[in-house]
């Protein structure tokens, strides 16, 4: 990715980041809106690199990875509506196709710092305060902006 397009991703994912984060630590809600707005966005800068450079990866590497780990998201959803919402399946929409732009190794990094980083936090909000449940669009988003920041 050009670095200029590369800046912009992650402006975008910043942006997610300043608008999800304290919405859903507040009110366990994430704005479905902004989730589309930053995937519209984001199909946008990554289809102006593939008419001006010709790039194909987007479509041979984000697009599959995104359908992939949104079905994933959703089939959890599905099984446990109160254990994942729905907003964090619209959410893993626009940060799989920031993510994946670089590979398919960056999703799995994502991916597996979401989860260590929302497993940890999880485990200490339930023997620090009894609670049963964390927001995880926090460490979606954060895992995502560490990511794409360490690949750019």
């Amino acid at each position: 990715m050009t670095s200029m397009l590369s800046t912009i991703v992650v402006c975008i994912v910043v942006a997610l980041c300043l608008r999800q984060i304290p919405l859903d630590v507040k009110s366990r809600v994430l704005s479905r809106q902004a989730s589309f707005i930053a995937t519209g966005a984001l199909v946008m800068v990554l289809a102006s690199e593939l008419v001006a450079i010709g790039s194909y990866r987007w479509l041979t590497v984000g697009l599959p990875s995104t359908t992939l780990i949104v079905a994933a998201y959703f089939l959890v959803h599905r099984i446990s509506p109160s254990g994942l919402g729905f907003g964090d399946v619209l959410l893993v929409m626009p940060l799989t196709l920031a993510v994946s732009y670089g590979g398919v190794e960056p999703v799995l990094y994502w991916q597996l710092l979401a989860a260590c980083s929302g497993a940890l936090h999880a485990v200490v909000m339930r023997v620090w305060r009894r609670e049963s449940s964390i927001p995880f669009g926090p460490h979606l988003l954060l895992a995502a902006l560490v990511v794409l920041v360490a690949s750019v």
